[in-house]
């Protein structure tokens, strides 16, 4: 079976090669390669460019490809997805890392249950002095898709190490690929269009992926615009409250993303907030319930 790992670089010239040689290491030997390139203006693709040429022999297929223009992380992935032909897919960064057996382990779990098209694991946190960080674990509970989706609602979509992904190509290619109404959140589109399709998503008991502590990186540096994506990602799949009748917390969702998209410095918001916050339905509901 074929698996494409694609990694996708942004000015990551002095990390491509380590995350590369982790690539390099897979126990797993029919691995194609794609390396994509969001126009970055150091020697990304020079450096990976180099790197395939003394290596591209392990590998069942390689290829490259970079855009002229910057146009976010979720284009960048999509365009290595076009690339990709393998039947499952391992998205990497160009700065992270991959236990040798980490696609061994992906696997060996998702050929037993060939209905899930998306898996996730637990990540292993490192810094650029080889320092560990305590494991980050994918806590989302095994059961049906509506359940696990009304668990990441109720959690603000926390519990899932979304950079673990592995996703079954074909299916996530019907659905539509990495969402491209976030330019610069794409972790959110694997999960989220496979449970809103009524399909869970598999949760592996393993670190896969080894993620580096970078304090370039867009979460690190709170980018502004990864941090309004992933606020108006949230607040478009909380519409699903309502699929699942749930309008109080969906109630919930629309006042917290209300305060998100408002000056607070304002009294007429703070006002508003206060008051919102004072007719928290859910927890008002929660109580009634226990009397």
């Amino acid at each position: 079976m074929l698996v494409t790992i694609i990694v996708a670089t942004y000015n990551c010239a002095h990390y491509v090669e380590a995350t590369l040689d982790s690539v390099f290491r897979q126990t797993y030997q029919d691995i194609e390669l794609v390396v994509t390139d969001d126009c970055s203006s150091d020697d990304s693709v020079k450096v990976a460019s180099r790197w395939i040429e003394n290596h591209k022999e392990r590998f069942v297929r390689v290829a490259q490809t970079h855009t002229e223009k910057n146009s976010g992380v979720t284009a960048n992935y999509n365009a290595g997805l076009r690339e990709a032909q393998g039947e499952w897919v391992k998205c990497l960064d160009g700065d992270d890392m991959l236990p040798d057996d980490a696609i061994d382990i992906y696997l060996k779990h998702c050929n037993t249950k060939a209905t899930i098209p998306v898996w996730y694991a637990h990540e292993q946190p490192f810094d650029d002095n080889g320092n560990q960080g305590t494991v980050n674990r994918t806590v989302l509970p095994q059961g049906s898709a509506r359940k696990q989706m009304i668990y990441l609602l109720n959690n603000r979509l926390l519990g899932i190490c979304t950079a673990t992904n592995f996703i079954h190509r074909e299916t996530f290619i019907r659905q539509g690929g990495f969402d491209k109404r976030y330019p610069m959140y794409q972790d959110g589109s694997p999960f989220l269009q496979a449970l809103s399709e009524g399909k869970s998503v598999g949760v592996i008991d393993e670190v896969t992926l080894l993620k580096r502590t970078n304090p370039d990186s867009l979460m690190h540096t709170a980018n502004p615009m990864m941090v309004h994506n992933i606020r108006d990602c949230h607040y478009h799949y909380c519409h699903y409250y309502l699929r699942y009748l749930m309008p109080l917390h969906y109630y919930n969702a629309f006042v917290t993303h209300f305060l998100a998209t408002h000056d607070t410095s304002r009294w007429q918001v703070k006002t508003m907030g206060y008051l919102f916050r004072c007719l928290d339905l859910v927890n008002i509901q929660r109580r009634l319930s226990s009397i």
